[in-house]
């Protein structure tokens, strides 16, 4: 998800109305589709990670929570349950490898195995690539990067030596693809991710598990709200998209759930690029 990292003023805590905010998807989950299966989601307590967890739960998936907040983790985990869906949240820190091995062994445990893995976690902070610090750096690639590497491997590992033919589902971002202003370590994680879902996709295809990179152009979230108060930041953003707005979580995550499903058996190695044209436009760059 690519961001336009600029320091807006408050604008009355009102988010502002937009074409963006205006449009309403009209996305119906198809039932059953993935009945059955059993999908570890990381960062899924929020934001698109948590629409994920939503649209695989009504779609018939055993869902698992790995996510650092543990407040957030649990909400999500009752409001899944309250709705009749099967789900556990584990708090896990991703860029933390005897923590990703505990939380796919709790999932192995409740659910007795796993189906499909989304690498959604990660965190965003703004800087050039010349006034990025050491330590912005080193943390942007601990948890967007090395993060999805430990659950690619662990998750990767296990499908392939239980036999079982699984989805590994990476959500990138525009900036996967292009260099983002103000984002230097978000853009060279998120490329870093797209050769490892390539990688993945090479190494482990014979066993039947495919590896795919969803890269979108963003939708208001919590990490971004506050950026997106300013009705001027707003339509710039807008006016840069063909397709005049910012995606919804639902539709990103109608996305995910198509590269989940036995729909995409034999897409692999792909990036689904989601984002209303903008990596066509020449207004790119801003």
């Amino acid at each position: 998800m690519r961001i336009v990292p600029e320091k807006l003023q408050n604008n009355g805590g009102a988010l502002t109305v937009s074409a963006t905010e205006q449009f309403q998807s009209q996305i119906t989950p198809t039932p059953s589709r993935l009945e059955g299966r059993i999908a570890l989601i990381t960062g899924g307590a929020n934001g698109i990670g948590w629409a994920i967890v939503r649209r695989f739960a009504q779609e018939g998936a055993h869902v698992a929570i790995a996510d650092v907040s543990t407040e957030s983790g649990m909400a999500a985990e009752r409001r899944i349950r309250a709705q009749g869906g099967q789900c556990i949240f584990r708090r896990t820190d991703v860029s933390d490898r005897s923590s990703v091995e505990a939380a796919v062994q709790a999932v192995i445990d409740e659910f007795g195995a796993i189906d499909i893995l989304v690498n959604n976690a990660g965190i965003i902070r703004f800087g050039s690539l010349m006034d990025c610090t050491a330590e912005d750096w080193k943390r942007m690639l601990a948890v967007d990067l090395e993060g999805a590497f430990y659950c690619t491997q662990i998750v990767g590992r296990y499908l392939r030596q239980a036999n079982r033919p699984g989805r590994l589902i990476h959500v990138g971002s525009t900036a996967s693809l292009f260099p983002a202003p103000q984002q230097g370590a978000y853009s060279v994680a998120k490329a870093g991710l797209r050769m490892i879902s390539r990688m993945a996709a090479m190494e482990l295809g014979r066993y039947g598990i495919t590896s795919n990179l969803l890269c979108p152009e963003g939708a208001v979230t919590d990490m971004n709200r506050e950026l997106l108060k300013d009705p001027e930041m707003m339509q710039k953003i807008e006016a840069a998209i063909p397709l005049g707005r910012l995606s919804t979580t639902d539709e990103i995550a109608a996305a995910a759930a198509f590269l989940a499903s036995d729909e995409a058996a034999f897409i692999t190695g792909a990036e689904l690029v989601h984002d209303g044209g903008i990596t066509i436009s020449s207004l790119w760059w801003r």
